[in-house]
Parts: C-alpha cells; structure tokens; sequence
C-alpha cells in the first residue's frame, strides 16, 4: 500500500488544515479537514479502463497536495501530550492490561490521524503515578507528537471514552520541545500535577 503522510497547510486566517491519502481497492483515498477535526475523505478511482494506475493517481495527488501549500509539519514546532494510563496489574496479566498493550497504539494512532493531530510515537513502562492513591499496578505512558498540543489533549479525551479507559488515566501536556509536561486533564479533581 502506498501513502502520503500527513502534511499540512495554514490559512490567510491561521487554520491549519491537513491531507493524507492512501491506496484501497480501486483507487486511493483522499482524507482532509481542519486540524482537531474529524476530516472527510474521497476516493479518486484507479483501474484498467480508465488507463491510470494508483501510483498515478497518489503522484497527482502528492503534486496538487504541494501546489496547495500543504508540506510536513517541522518536528521542532511539534508539541506532545502523554496519555498516561494506570494498569490493572503490575505484569500486565489482566485482559484489559492485555487488551491494551496489544490494541492501544495502533487505535490511538488511527485516532489522532483522524483529526489530523498527530501520531502516536510509543510507550514507555513505568515510572510515578501523578496521583498514588489511583495507581494499582504499573504506569504506561503514550507519546504523541501533535500539531497543536490544544487540539491534542481533545483529540485524546475523545480517544479515553472512545476505548473505554474509565478514570484510570491522565493527560500531560508539552506544548513546545523546551516545555515542562504538566497536567491537562484528569477526571478527578483531586489531581494537580502530572509526572512521567
């Protein structure tokens, strides 16, 4: 499968929009929208009669893509937001440890790409919990680096709900590479600070 990863484009208003696309049976898939939004997709169709192949159609796209001012994000402008996340068990033996471990990157990844936010770079396992009185077995943290850090810890609250996390999380957030993480969001008030 081929892809062209997100790049993005800022407005005369300062919005920043994003673009993906990737191959699928038939054609290839255009997905565009607002940053922080979910974003719309069309497909561009590919196939014998018409005479184009989907590399074709991905290189029009990729060259209209740059016609448009849309180009990769530089990394030194990215934020990052942590979802750090309490587990069930220190050896990560129950199924929702289990089920997150091996479901959690890819569908938090898939998340963030769907508000054009971000990525999801990885975990790390271990380390304090910002609020020892909820912390039951191991802490693992998510990173992602995004777009707009504002836009980040939404997209993620959006993700918690989404798979089920209940309150056995927090957000940290890093809006510039030289920032401090500190705490965005935790659904329980007594919460003050954010720690990895």
């Amino acid at each position: 499968m081929a892809y062209l990863d997100l790049v993005y484009r800022r407005d005369a208003d300062g919005t920043l929009h994003y673009l993906d696309a990737w191959t699928d049976n038939g054609g290839v898939v255009v997905h565009t929208g607002k940053v922080g939004h979910r974003g719309g997709v069309s497909l561009r169709r590919t196939g014998a009669k018409a005479g184009v192949t989907a590399k074709q159609v991905m290189d029009d796209v990729t060259s209209e893509a740059a016609e448009q001012g849309y180009a990769p994000f530089p990394d030194d402008d990215r934020g990052w937001v942590v979802l750090q996340v309490w587990t069930a068990t220190e050896d990560l033996s129950h199924p929702e440890d289990e089920r997150m471990m091996s479901d959690m990157w890819d569908a938090l990844d898939s998340h963030l790409r769907a508000f054009g936010v971000g990525e999801c770079d990885g975990n790390d396992v271990g380390g304090t919990p910002s609020n020892p009185a909820y912390h039951r077995g191991t802490v693992v943290n998510w990173f992602c680096p995004v777009v707009d850090a504002e836009a980040g810890v939404k997209a993620l609250r959006g993700f918690t709900r989404a798979f089920h996390l209940g309150s056995n999380h927090v957000i940290g957030i890093r809006p510039r590479p030289d920032d401090d993480y500190t705490l965005a969001f935790s659904p329980r008030k007594s919460d003050t600070q954010f720690r990895l």
